[in-house]
């Protein structure tokens, strides 16, 4: 092998690029199925031509390219869309917040939630979609089939750990999301404007639903960041850009407890590389470490 082949190896596995693209079922996978045209494929320039918006989601968690097959047959047609991130977890990480609350089917094994118009699999640096445009029940057995067909294909790698930072105590089952920037946090709590966490499209927080013991429920996000400058400096930011309708309550060198809109409370606190925050409280909590 020639030094120069070598080093294009190593980049491209370095960049997450697949050596072999993913192949997508053959024509007969389910009786009177056939590929509708050729694979189309977008790079992160052309996302925002092909997804009528959420794109900057897709490209905030780590996009790196779509694929999209089409197949027709029984008078319809069903399209997959196969998003290759940048790693599992940038690729749970869009699943988890695309899915919303999960509804399996039977006989997918992979992590999914679908119905007869719309199955999300997430497996590996893969997220899929399998859309089915007219909606027809009797095709969801097609759908399955063609989620199992594509899971498939796709390798299995490493486990996601960056929920792992959340404590389990508590939570809500199936509420955990990743979030790598301001327009994933947006989907949890507004705290300010712009990436007000310094979370970069690269560093991944964590948040989930807790219930307390009197049947409340709040809202936990955990920002791990690699050493305690970056947290620091993440969490002067926050302190400086905070969300003007958030009122401060109370606060100190390391903490911040502030009221919202709705009149429920949150509090943010740094502790050596993280950041902490509670929001959604329906009690003022104390202003000294927790």
């Amino acid at each position: 092998m020639k030094i120069p082949l070598l080093f294009a190896l190593l980049a491209a596995l370095a960049l997450g690029a697949p050596l072999a693209a993913m192949e997508f079922p053959a024509d007969g996978f389910a009786p009177g199925w056939k590929r509708s045209g050729p694979v189309e494929t977008y790079g992160p320039a052309a996302l925002y031509n092909v997804i009528d918006g959420g794109a900057e989601l897709f490209l905030e968690m780590g996009f790196a390219d779509l694929r999209v097959q089409k197949y027709r047959g029984a008078g319809a047609e069903i399209a997959v869309e196969a998003y290759r991130m940048e790693n599992p977890a940038a690729a749970l990480g869009i699943y988890l917040l695309k899915c919303s609350r999960e509804t399996p089917l039977p006989g997918i094994a992979e992590r999914h939630s679908g119905d007869r118009f719309q199955v999300a699999l997430v497996k590996g640096d893969h997220f899929v979609f399998v859309n089915n445009f007219s909606g027809r029940e009797d095709l969801l057995p097609v759908m399955a089939e063609l989620a199992r067909r594509v899971a498939a294909a796709i390798p299995s790698l490493e486990p996601v750990r960056e929920l792992d930072v959340l404590p389990a105590a508590g939570q809500v089952p199936g509420s955990g999301l990743l979030l790598r920037g301001p327009y994933s946090l947006q989907a949890v709590f507004t705290l300010g404007e712009g990436d007000v966490l310094q979370l970069d499209g690269k560093t991944f927080a964590a948040a989930a639903v807790y219930r307390e013991a009197d049947g409340t429920n709040y809202t936990l996000i955990i920002v791990p960041y690699g050493d305690a400058d970056r947290a620091r400096a993440a969490f002067a930011n926050l302190r400086l850009h905070l969300d003007p309708y958030l009122q401060v309550q109370e606060e100190g060198d390391d903490f911040i407890v502030f009221k919202d809109f709705q009149n429920l409370f949150g509090r943010a606190e740094l502790s050596g590389q993280r950041i902490a925050i509670r929001v959604k409280l329906a009690v003022k909590p104390d202003g000294r470490a927790q």
